[in-house]
């Protein structure tokens, strides 16, 4: 429990820095690109495309040499693809189009604050995830932050807040946006880490902005200058910040990641007087110190009360043990790194009987009633299939066995019986067509990270292997899970068939059956 504890409150002084660090950088980026808008003509929007685009190479280059094969365990997670993509257009690209489009038709002071609204919808947010109200920490910090936005895109005039339609409504949908982008990817980034969402969000998000910014047709002077600049903007004020930020998110949580990148504007602030030699007001002091007192608040940790889960774990993610803590940028599927499934011996059968009895629990969690069934397989039956090289397990790079499975080129009595449907492939056909997956557990600290499907495509190449042409799979018809997988990939529902036990009771089962291409 202490080291536990110790763990969180690491990874949240870890969050904090990580975040206060992509804040500034992106305050770096702010300066380094008023200077190509402003001095070399270079548009916003071609800004955008190419920094992203180029980006994405870098990341997904460091990804690919550090370690290619998690990039094909993302891609059997197909789930986090979908988010992925779905963050990179409405999380990345929305952000940066907005933003600037804001700016264009305000300031960079009054957007850069409009922009920060989605601070309250990031704690409204998170506060219904949670089912609480903010605590008095959070909504102070809240004030704080905004005050300090507000001086400094005001200098104490609020007539200069006076906004067009236009900004007004680009506002809008930057602080929606700023939502969006740090809300959406929670999940995938405590799966996958920083460097890989930030790589492929890029590359999807650039691929979307390229054939509308079509940067290749805009007239830009490519000078060393320019592009000395350029690639700082790329380096520091993308490649750095975002995967910094991310990194933020995912450890110290959304609410905090938010407010603290209300730092921003002071480190674009600060850059300006160093850099540009650009003049400091009395307002400018005092919404710096707001904003200051905002980020001391926020990073004084709290003691955790027993039962309160962190903002990552109430947002939506899974907080079970792991067999190490992930390396910084890393998300939890680097530490399973990659699969290897391969026939059980009987070394590995206890470990095996444990594994099953997860899975008995997992069918009385669901609300499953296994009745005599909850001792199935039996250890008799257990040993006959391991021994005869039907039962597999799957270990992780490390050697950690996670998952158990059983594949049977056998006859099954059940199937022959009959069906309330019609299966794919005909049951009675000489020789037989089918292999049946059975017995899929999957250990619970390492569920919903592409396991399952790991095993069907591996339970899949050994049925072709065994020159079978189908794969089948029965289950309980309240095993949503397991339903959800086969269906996801590629199972279609046959019917329902009744299983018999040495008693003669029959009970329902949902027949799936894939065929092999």
């Amino acid at each position: 429990m202490h080291q536990g504890a110790a763990l969180r409150g690491g990874h949240m002084m870890r969050g904090i820095v990580c975040t206060l660090a992509g804040s500034v950088c992106w305050g770096f980026s702010g300066t380094c690109a008023q200077l190509l808008m402003g001095d070399y003509g270079a548009p916003a929007y071609w800004i955008t495309c190419v920094r992203m685009l180029i980006s994405a190479v870098f990341f997904l280059g460091v990804v690919f040499v550090k370690d290619w094969r998690s990039v094909g365990a993302l891609f059997r997670d197909w789930r986090s693809m979908i988010s992925i993509a779905a963050f990179s257009i409405f999380g990345i690209a929305l952000c940066q189009v907005s933003y600037f489009s804001v700016i264009h038709h305000t300031s960079a002071g009054v957007g850069t604050t409009i922009e920060q609204l989605g601070l309250v919808l990031i704690m409204l947010w998170t506060c219904l995830r949670k089912r609480r109200l903010p605590n008095p920490r959070e909504v102070l910090g809240l004030v704080f932050a905004m005050a300090g936005l507000v001086l400094i895109a005001t200098q104490g005039d609020l007539s200069r807040l006076a906004l067009s339609q236009q900004g007004c409504f680009w506002g809008m949908v930057s602080a929606v946006a700023l939502a969006l982008y740090t809300l959406m990817p929670v999940k995938v980034l405590a799966k996958w880490g920083s460097m890989m969402v930030t790589g492929f969000a890029m590359l999807f998000g650039g691929a979307v902005l390229a054939p509308v910014v079509q940067p290749w047709a805009v007239p830009v002077e490519l000078t060393p200058g320019f592009l000395l600049i350029l690639a700082a903007v790329i380096v520091v004020g993308t490649c750095a910040a975002y995967m910094l930020y991310l990194q933020g998110i995912n450890d110290c949580g959304p609410v905090k990641a938010g407010l603290l990148c209300a730092a921003e504007p002071v480190s674009a602030m600060v850059l300006s007087v160093l850099w540009l030699h650009s003049s400091v007001s009395t307002w400018d002091v005092a919404g710096c110190a707001c904003i200051l007192v905002m980020i001391v608040m926020v990073t004084e940790l709290e003691p955790k009360r027993e039962g309160e889960g962190s903002d990552a774990e109430l947002a939506g993610v899974e907080t079970a043990p792991l067999p190490q803590d992930p390396p910084v940028f890393a998300g939890r599927a680097s530490v399973l790194g990659y699969y290897n499934s391969r026939p059980a011996t009987m070394a590995d059968i206890e470990r095996v009987k444990a594994l099953l009895d997860e899975g008995h629990r997992a069918f009385a969690e669901l609300g499953i009633d296994e009745g005599k069934y909850k001792k199935y397989p039996s250890s008799r039956r257990l040993t006959r299939s391991v021994k005869d090289g039907s039962t597999y397990v799957v270990e992780n790079a490390g050697g950690q066995m996670i998952a158990v499975f059983a594949v049977s080129f056998a006859a099954d009595k059940n199937y022959e019986r009959g069906i309330k449907g019609e299966w794919v492939t005909d049951t009675g056909a000489s020789p037989q067509q089918y292999a049946e997956l059975r017995w899929v557990v999957v250990d619970k600290p390492v569920r919903r990270r592409g396991v399952g499907s790991f095993i069907v495509d591996s339970a899949c190449r050994i049925a072709r292997e065994g020159g079978r042409v189908s794969v089948r799979a029965d289950i309980y018809p309240e095993n949503e899970p397991m339903r959800w997988l086969l269906e996801t990939r590629g199972f279609k529902f046959c019917g329902t068939i009744q299983v018999r036990d040495t008693f003669g009771r029959e009970k329902p089962r949902s027949a799936y059956e894939l065929r092999l291409r």
